[in-house]
């Protein structure tokens, strides 16, 4: 991918600069706003990463003039700030909360023309809101990255921004093409080896999200009798731990729990 690094911080620019080259990016550097600016309204660039702290122009109006000036570039934000309620799955856009404005709610009447001017300004409201969400999303990155980050992370985040790319869920190091179903650690050019039902078991992990998961909820990935199920799910437990182990991850087991961090 053709990227631009959109950081004011010189020796984090470096670092990001280095990790897109060693993952195969072809990769430009833009120390202000005004200069991303320009280069996105010169050239193409697949996306862009842009650094909540660059120095110029305020986060929000950097993310609208960039789609303005090319509508098809993505916007990857590296950001301090806190996110909430996330949109899809791991890699999507978490989005900030000072976007979610409070709604004041209007008084019903009883009078016919009271309920007609109600629903005038209904619908009018309706056309503020939607007009108002149209610009909110403007301003929107397509994805969003907590500093500190890996350079495993940062890849994978970039990865997903991709036309082609397959739906992932990015958990730290850990990446998880649920479209492949394939497994990545630290990097995505090497999928750790593992089994259909080892896989399965991985993701299931995964999307509980550092909870534990009991092996009844986790037998319901396999089919068959119940003590070949049980044997089937003991044996791939058994293997997938010490895979990850061999990569880097940690598996705990708790009696008949089990779950990742």
């Amino acid at each position: 991918m053709r990227l631009l690094v959109a950081v004011s911080n010189e020796p984090l620019a470096h670092a990001i600069h280095g990790a897109l080259l060693a993952g195969r990016h072809e990769v430009s550097l833009a120390s202000t706003g005004s200069i991303a600016l320009a280069a996105v309204a010169k050239e193409s660039f697949d996306a862009v990463i842009l650094d909540e702290s660059l120095l110029g122009i305020s986060t929000e109006q950097l993310i609208e003039s960039l789609r303005n000036a090319r509508a098809s570039v993505k916007i990857l934000l590296l950001t301090s700030t806190p996110l909430s309620k996330t949109i899809g799955e791991g890699s999507r856009w978490r989005a900030l909360p000072d976007e979610y404005a409070p709604i004041e709610e209007t008084p019903y009447s009883f009078s016919a023309n009271s309920r007609a001017n109600n629903s005038d300004a209904e619908a009018e409201q309706r056309s503020d809101n939607a007009a108002s969400s149209a610009q909110a999303n403007v301003r929107r990155p397509d994805a969003a990255l907590s500093k500190p980050f890996s350079d495993g992370e940062l890849l994978s985040y970039v990865g997903s921004l991709a036309t082609d790319s397959p739906a992932m869920i990015i958990r730290g190091n850990l990446t998880l093409d649920t479209t492949n179903h394939k497994a990545y650690y630290a990097s995505t050019h090497s999928a750790i080896s593992l089994s259909r039902l080892e896989y399965s078991l991985l993701e299931a992990l995964v999307k509980a999200d550092g909870q534990f998961v009991n092996t009844s909820e986790l037998v319901k990935l396999i089919g068959g009798p119940f003590f070949e199920q049980q044997g089937l799910l003991k044996n791939a437990l058994y293997t997938l731990d010490k895979k990850l182990t061999r990569a880097g991850l940690i598996m705990t087991q708790r009696g008949s729990n089990y779950r990742i961090r």
